[in-house]
């Protein structure tokens, strides 16, 4: 795909394929949602995700030249940047895990299941995306 923003939504949808199961597998409460609430959740998620992956598709699209690799390497590159990045916004996340419980959903979110996304999000980006 040429455009970066058509590859990162179409990798978007992947990543959220990947953040709706492994929130559903380590999240019980998701379980015991009614299943209007569950099919709200799950349009939810994949529609942020397409949002999210669009966007940071674009990014991707204008930074290519910089980032090392080739193909679904250099994706892969990118989305752990930006994984990063947003750990390094949110350092409550590391604060969480070690001293909160009551934030687990919370840091979960943000540190293990981002990571989780990242790591598919990335390479299908970057297979998807030629310049």
């Amino acid at each position: 795909m040429k455009s970066g923003l058509s590859a990162g939504a179409v990798a978007g949808v992947v990543g959220g394929i990947v953040a709706v199961t492994a929130v559903w597998i380590t999240n019980p409460t998701v379980h015991t949602s009614s299943p209007a609430a569950m099919v709200q959740w799950l349009i939810t998620q994949i529609g942020l995700n397409i949002v999210w992956g669009a966007v940071f598709g674009w990014i991707f699209s204008k930074v290519y030249t910089l980032v090392p690799g080739k193909n679904a390497t250099k994706g892969l590159y990118f989305s752990l940047m930006v994984w990063l990045f947003f750990i390094g916004l949110y350092p409550v996340t590391f604060f969480v895990l070690l001293y909160g419980p009551t934030m687990y959903q919370l840091a979960l979110g943000w540190g293990i299941v981002g990571f989780l996304v990242r790591l598919v999000y990335g390479p299908v980006l970057g297979a998807l995306y030629k310049k």
